[in-house]
């Protein structure tokens, strides 16, 4: 009860230090399965504090929106998000051209197949689309310095090692001291996950103690 109370705690406080990004914009859902407020917090107090200006995102939604926002505030940066639903792509990509980000954030239909990097025969991203599209968007904008792994599902029973390739697979995208989020990390295969990133990549991933259900890690320098 006292960690749910404090989860609740963590969220509305989050809520209120997400108000300039929610104020003068459409209602944007949310969802459980939407990434929590406070780890909305996490990532953003990174962009602004690490000058973050590179994103790469698996799995598009709500935060999709908020993190171009905020980068469109600023004034640079950008943002690319692998989505696997093509409807959810498209109605994300809708939002995002209604309030004039197209231009910061691009979302990337990239349906699930069998993938080599896969683990347990979880398919993954389309090999051939990502590899063009964040080949063209590094070559474009440079290394990225932000990745967030939020997709695609992995809730469903055996497909608890679904988010597991995107560390291996986009590594060589990734810029030193690149930062890295694992959301549902507190799922089934999220430890998993974790220990085998810090094993092949020496990426080490920490649980976040503020409920944001996130583990944080750093790409070594």
């Amino acid at each position: 009860m006292e960690a749910q109370f404090l989860q609740a705690f963590y969220d509305l406080a989050s809520w209120i230090r997400l108000s300039p990004l929610l104020n003068n914009g459409p209602y944007l859902p949310f969802s459980v399965v939407s990434l929590r407020p406070s780890a909305m917090i996490k990532v953003l107090d990174d962009i602004a504090l690490r000058d973050r200006k590179v994103l790469l995102e698996c799995g598009s939604g709500t935060s999709t929106v908020m993190f171009a926002r905020m980068m469109a505030q600023r004034g640079y940066g950008h943002m690319l998000s692998l989505e696997h639903d093509g409807e959810w792509a498209d109605r994300v990509a809708t939002q995002l051209a209604a309030e004039g980000l197209s231009e910061v954030a691009t979302v990337i239909h990239a349906p699930l197949e069998e993938h080599p990097a896969a683990v347990k025969h979880v398919d993954w991203y389309a090999p051939k689309t990502v590899t063009e599209e964040v080949g063209a968007y590094t070559e474009k904008h440079g290394p990225v310095d932000l990745l967030l792994v939020d997709g695609p599902p992995g809730w469903e029973r055996g497909r608890t090692m679904a988010r597991y390739p995107a560390v291996p697979v986009l590594w060589d995208f990734l810029a030193p001291g690149a930062s890295v989020l694992l959301d549902d990390v507190n799922r089934a295969g999220g430890k998993e996950i974790t220990e085998r990133w810090k094993e092949e990549c020496g990426l080490d991933m920490q649980l976040d103690p503020f409920g944001t259900r996130g583990a944080f890690g750093t790409v070594p320098v």
